[in-house]
């Protein structure tokens, strides 16, 4: 019985590749932002701004690869861990540098480009959702099992993707340079996600590990700081479940939308769809549908019937201008003809079905 018991710990057995000191003293050294550090920062700043611009993915990457930002995150949550006021303290004085830093590199670069209006790389990191709580929460356990084996820069470069520290900052110093206080509440609240709950699983792993007990010469009472970072842990995960509720709404609303389309295309070919949107406000839902159709090539009747496919979605119907161009008023003319074809096909077999039923064939 005990036999496989010891086969599985030794499984998931996680033995240090180093001695304890020698974490101590690789975390302290992200810990600080001076030097190499800093410069490192600035640069990925600059590179996922210009990424997050002009929508080039592979520069949000790499900046997210070069960015040494969870240092003093990772240097928080193993201070408490250790109870370590004096490693607590660098890491929240580096984490105010870091912050500062960041937000200046990134409202300067927004406030010189050209390019002002925002994109949906910059709207992917507005909100922060339950999600990215459990994202971040994983990253900082896989964070601190690289950190005590010898290849960590590897594992540590996958968590700097996974949990994307970098990009809701810069969305914050976009909000800052172009007063969109909307994108600078949202970007920060999302990287003070990614932060507090890196840290937990950085607290939770060391903790899972024993570290306190290699460090008890240092280790002073941290309980009133336990019980703030419980509440602020609270506090965080709250708004994060709201918006996450409301990513599934918006899911699920889109997905009912889309069925819609496509039963208004199947029974009225003449109306040409071209793209539509589904959203909510004050509570009701509404369906915006653009047509390749003007208004005059439009009966009433067609759009009537088509909104009572679904009465519980309100729809607003965009038509194209009232002079399209030829190509565009053949095409037209040829939806309404293979529409009057279609429905001439089903008054035929609704004739001949009738037909049929009243003159059995013996």
């Amino acid at each position: 019985m005990n036999m496989p018991l010891q086969s599985l710990k030794r499984l998931w057995a996680l033995p240090k590749e180093e001695h304890e000191q020698e974490t101590y003293r690789e975390i302290v050294d992200g810990v600080v932002f001076q030097g190499h550090n800093l410069w490192l920062l600035a640069a990925a700043m600059v590179i996922a701004c210009v990424g997050l611009n002009a929508g080039n993915n592979a520069a949000i990457i790499g900046a997210m690869l070069i960015s040494p930002l969870m240092g003093p995150v990772i240097g928080f949550g193993f201070g408490v861990s250790i109870s370590k006021r004096s490693l607590l303290w660098l890491s929240v004085k580096n984490w105010l540098i870091m912050v500062g830093t960041s937000l200046l590199a990134s409202s300067l670069f927004f406030l010189v480009t050209p390019f002002h209006d925002p994109t949906k790389e910059l709207d992917s990191f507005l909100q922060g959702t339950l999600f990215d709580v459990i994202l971040a929460f994983v990253g900082g356990v896989a964070g601190f099992v690289g950190i005590i084996r010898k290849e960590a820069i590897k594992v540590m470069a996958g968590v700097a993707v996974a949990t994307a520290c970098i990009p809701p900052l810069c969305t914050a110093g976009y909000g800052i340079a172009n007063l969109r206080w909307e994108y600078f509440a949202g970007g920060f609240y999302f990287f003070l996600i990614n932060c507090f709950f890196i840290g937990l699983g950085t607290w939770a792993t060391s903790y899972f590990l024993n570290f306190q007990r290699y460090f008890k010469t240092a280790r002073t009472s941290l309980h009133g700081l336990s019980r703030w970072a419980w509440l602020v842990g609270i506090l965080l995960v709250l708004p994060s479940v709201y918006l996450a509720y409301l990513k599934w709404e918006q899911v699920q609303l889109d997905r009912h939308a889309t069925q819609y389309v496509e039963e208004i295309r199947t029974q009225y070919p003449s109306l040409v769809i071209v793209r539509h949107e589904a959203y909510r406000k004050e509570g009701q839902r509404f369906l915006d549908i653009s047509l390749l159709n003007d208004s005059t090539a439009v009966a009433g009747a067609v759009l009537q019937a088509a909104n009572d496919l679904d009465t519980s979605m309100h729809v607003i119907w965009h038509f194209a201008p009232a002079s399209p161009a030829p190509e565009t008023r053949w095409m037209v003319q040829q939806l309404k003809r293979m529409d009057s074809l279609v429905r001439v096909q089903d008054s035929l077999i609704r004739r001949l079905s009738a037909s049929q039923q009243n003159h059995p064939v013996e």
